[in-house]
């Protein structure tokens, strides 16, 4: 008996370097030690304990700074309500429905989202759970050992703040990360972020296909909403920032609420609340007067500071030599650019002009660190520089209070009239971010967190909006690139926004998907949209808008929506062309482009009918005027042929798909430079539509021009490319084995692995999917020519991939890891080791179980495969003969109904499958009916052997 047939599989998943080794980081300011374990580490990111208890601060430090008490990592005010907030997160923690479970809690800044968190963290560890935090990695980070993995008791909780600011493929990268998947314990992954909005709405869409898990929107009102209950949440923030900085109780009492606690609606959010007592309580201490509101609470703060720097300037004893003048310009740098490493820190200071050589960086850079050191809790922030203010709130207000009103007009007032102004801070942003020219390709390490500062503060300074940010952003659209798609989301979303700042930033997106900035396109797309929709009455220009606005939203994951508005553009151009044919073109591009949505959606056999009607429209066209539309048509018929596969019409998907190729051909002939890449991309179509239908020879013939086509494309520009080869020399690896070339098809199959080896190496979340398939190809070749070793070692890497793959997105990779554990249990048994062989060929059928109910069509291959490779295996273990004998009974039902549609491809796998029964039959005693079977197949297939 031979080892059956096995197929071509790929996809894989995201794999960083791991440092392993515990160690171990002490935390705590002024000698108070706390050992912190780092478990993950990536240069992306890094996942850690969640700290356990407050961190405290000298008496010393806060009779200099005494905003230090207003840090969450301190706890200084005790933890109030917020009640029902923790009931639904314990709620949600502890629901048994589901094994991985992601919760995004927003508000704006200062509501509390940090504390809360801090909160439930300490209940969960109390209920047993395993609390651990993310932290986004400084650009240019040293790794850092990680320590082994603990138990995790009831579950893991993992916590990630300013998850708004992550970029989205390292977000996403981090809800795949396998630390978290690989537990049988539920995962819980709680989201800290300012905004939801679209940001959110596409991560849901994305955590529901990829990750199979609930995500839930928690948004956490204002602690402090009820005005009534503002009084008590001042006099408890005041008595405790009392105690900390040695003012009497008798003292503190005689300090009241400002006037307008009631009234003004800042004092709804806890911190404002908190800024004010805090300065109440230290202007006592020094015999001034409180401030009168929320502005001028956080001015007398910063004054603070201020008079901190020059402290520390003046005192006689080793003073810093750093002015409070450069002290200052060195702060809003750090506000801007946030914790970086040494070496971007010098940039930033040379660049923002306030440092002109190494020496004088590194000055200002630790008299700023003798100011503001990185928490020694967080071993990753060791060696950094430039750590913020924080609150981020107060740092927020130290950019809009230190800047002047208005660049243009130096005697318009400021919103604080007593405000500390620095003319310098005007060019600040523009200086950090723009190094001598205009456009910039490679941005800077903190473009990113500038443009989100600017934007956030923005919000509540209206003087940073109009004199700083939108002048920037108009002058200078191209740094919008590099700003990351949450931040140009929360640029869409400001009230006051200049709609001439999108509009200057429109023309220099990309046109095409970007994994990073979609959601942020998106929404800048339906801000210009409302504004277009609303102030244009011209059909055609609203209907190119709507499919603009979709095409957007369907890039950002966005699908309900894209579908609702591509519905909305088609019937547009429907109503358009019924009076106007000449937008018979754009409704047939329209109908292409809903065919893709409803497909996304599930809603296949009606993307098949509009799809169909594209096509229909786009032969009309190219039969007048061929060298106009022949393009759109070949591209419609590709789109067609993809939705005839998905719904299992093979024969039809190869009509159309050889159309494409005959059209393309033709193009290409008269113009190779822009059609040979497509007329490539469609014989590689081809050679899988013709391998479908067993037409083997001509399958290969189609994909060696490809490849042919693609070398030579290669050659010329290898970065675009290379992976197109890759995936055409791993078909062709597969359609030479198919037609007994075998050693050939060991060398092309060979030739791709080593491709997308140095393609996951620099894009893991591109290639190690391609990888994973040309991996389990490269073990089909090698089982072929007799390498068993080796074929099992090149199976067991492309199943590792795929599981975690499938971990991540099931929908998406199981179909894949099912054919590899196939493959998988083939050279397990090769090598005689049955039991892992069994396990793991049963795991495939029950997958492709699975799928076959769903979508026969395109499954019930897979599955009898399947069930011949788990019944050879058993036959050839020796267990269970009369199971086995079961099965190859199913493969055979299903492989006579395919035999009819398809003799070329599915007669031999057949035989194959006979042949195994009729041995399995003899060997029960079954004599006659073994005679049956090998009677049928010396009839039908006589070059059928057993």
């Amino acid at each position: 008996m031979t080892t059956p047939g096995t197929g071509p599989a790929g996809d894989g998943g995201v794999q960083g370097n791991t440092f392993h080794g515990p160690t171990a980081f002490l935390t705590g300011d002024h000698g108070i030690q706390h050992i912190q374990f780092v478990y993950q580490w990536k240069p992306a990111y890094r996942i850690e304990d969640f700290p356990v208890t407050p961190r405290p601060v000298s008496t010393r430090v806060l009779a200099e700074q005494p905003s230090r008490l207003l840090r969450a990592v301190h706890q200084v005010v005790p933890f109030t309500g917020r009640r029902d907030d923790l009931d639904g997160l314990a709620g949600w923690r502890d629901d048994p429905s589901s094994q991985l479970a992601v919760r995004l809690v927003h508000g704006p800044g200062g509501q509390g989202k940090t504390r809360l968190a801090a909160r439930f963290a300490d209940l969960s560890r109390e209920a047993g759970w395993t609390v651990w935090q993310a932290a986004v990695n400084e650009t240019g980070a040293d790794p850092i050992a990680t320590s082994p993995t603990p138990e995790t008791g009831t579950g893991i909780l993992l916590v990630v703040d300013y998850a708004e600011r992550w970029p989205t493929p390292d977000l996403r990268r981090l809800l795949q990360e396998p630390l978290l998947h690989r537990t049988r314990a539920p995962v819980r992954i709680l989201l800290l972020a300012r905004p939801a909005g679209i940001w959110w709405e596409s991560l849901d869409t994305w955590i529901g296909d990829t990750l199979d898990a609930p995500a839930e929107l928690h948004p956490l009102l204002p602690l402090a909403d009820d005005p009534s209950a503002r009084a008590a949440l001042f006099h408890q923030a005041r008595d405790r920032f009392a105690s900390h900085l040695g003012l009497l109780p008798g003292q503190a009492c005689r300090i009241g609420p400002p006037l307008d606690l009631n009234i003004d609606e800042d004092y709804a959010q806890i911190l404002t609340i908190h800024i004010t007592a805090l300065a109440a309580v230290d202007a006592r201490l020094r015999h001034e007067s409180a401030p009168t509101n929320p502005a001028r609470a956080s001015a007398y703060l910063l004054k603070r500071e201020r008079a901190h720097w020059s402290t520390l300037h003046q005192r006689p004893s080793q003073p810093l030599s750093t002015t409070p003048d450069a002290m200052g310009r060195t702060v809003l740098t750090a506000t801007l650019t946030r914790p970086l490493a040494r070496i971007h820190g010098q940039t930033a200071l040379d660049r923002i002009g306030l440092a002109d050589s190494t020496a004088a960086a590194n000055t200002l850079l630790d008299d700023h660190r003798y100011c503001y050191p990185p928490p020694q809790a967080d071993p990753a922030r060791t060696a950094t520089v430039l750590e913020p203010l924080y609150p981020d709130r107060l740092g927020e207000d130290f950019l809009g209070l230190t800047t002047p009103a208005s660049p243009d007009e130096p005697d318009t007032p400021h919103p604080v009239p007593e405000a500390v102004t620095d003319d310098w801070a005007h060019q600040a942003a523009e200086r950090l971010l723009l190094p001598g020219h205009t456009h910039t390709d490679t941005a800077a390490p903190w473009t990113r967190d500038a443009l989100t500062v600017l934007i956030e503060t923005a919000r509540r300074w209206p003087h940073i909006a109009t004199g700083q940010l939108y002048p920037l952003l108009k002058n200078h659209p191209e740094l919008a690139l590099h700003a990351g798609g949450t931040a140009l989301a929360a640029l869409a979303g400001l009230d006051s926004l200049d709609l001439t700042v999108l509009k200057a930033i429109e023309p220099h997106l990309p046109e095409g998907r970007h994994t990073d900035l979609d959601i942020g396109i998106a929404a800048i797309t339906a801000r210009l949209a409302r504004h277009r929709l609303t102030t244009t009455h011209d059909l055609a220009t609203r209907a190119l808008t709507q499919e603009n606005l979709a095409v957007r939203q369907s890039y950002a994951g966005l699908r309900d929506e894209a579908l609702a508005v591509g519905q909305d553009a088609l019937q547009a151009w429907r109503d358009l062309t019924r009076t106007n044919p000449a937008h018979q073109a754009d409704l047939a591009r329209s109908l292409s482009n809903l065919g893709i949505w409803l497909s996304e959606v599930g809603r296949r056999e009606e993307a098949l009918t509009v799809t169909e009607e594209a096509v229909e429209i786009y032969r009309r066209l190219a039969a007048g005027n061929p060298a106009a539309y022949n393009p759109d048509l070949a591209r419609s018929l590709s789109n067609l042929g993809t939705r005839l596969s998905e719904v299992g019409r093979r024969k039809e998907a190869l009509t159309v798909t050889e159309e494409a190729v005959e059209i393309r051909r033709r193009l290409a002939t008269d113009n190779p430079a822009a059609y040979n890449p497509d007329l490539a991309a469609s014989l590689s179509n081809l050679g899988a539509d013709l391998s479908a239908v067993g037409r083997r020879e001509e399958a290969l013939s189609a994909e060696l021009e490809a490849v042919e086509i693609y070398r030579r494309q290669a050659a010329g520009n290898p970065a675009a490319y290379n992976p197109d080869l890759a995936a055409s020399l791993s078909n062709l690896g597969a359609d030479l084995s198919q037609v007994g070339r075998w050693e050939e098809a060991l060398t092309v199959t060979e030739e791709a692995v080593e491709t997308y080896r140095r393609l996951a190496a620099g894009n893991p979340a591109a290639y190690n999917p391609d990888l994973a398939g040309s991996l389990s190809n490269l073990g089909n070749r090698l089982s072929a020519v007799g390498r068993r070793e080796e074929a099992l070692s090149a199976e067991l890497e492309a199943v590792e991939i795929r599981r975690r793959l499938a971990a991540g997105n099931p929908a998406a990779y199981n179909p894949d890891l099912a054919a590899s554990l196939s493959n998988l249990g083939a050279d397990l048994s090769q090598v005689g080791r049955w039991e892992e062989a069994l396990t793991v060929t049963e795991e495939a059928v029950e997958t492709y179980r699975r799928l076959a109910a769903g979508n026969p069509a395109a499954y019930n291959p897979d599955l009898a495969r399947a069930l011949t490779i788990w019944a050879w295996v058993r036959y050839e273990a020796q267990r269970d003969p009369s199971g086995a004998l079961r099965a190859t009974g199913e493969a055979v039902e299903i492989y006579r109904r395919l035999v009819t549609a398809v003799p070329a491809q599915h007669l031999s796998p057949l035989s194959f499958v006979l042949g195994l029964q009729a041995d399995l039959l003899l060997g029960l005693g079954r004599t006659r009916e073994a005679r049956d079977v090998r009677a049928w197949l010396a009839a039908n297939d006589p070059g059928a052997g057993s």
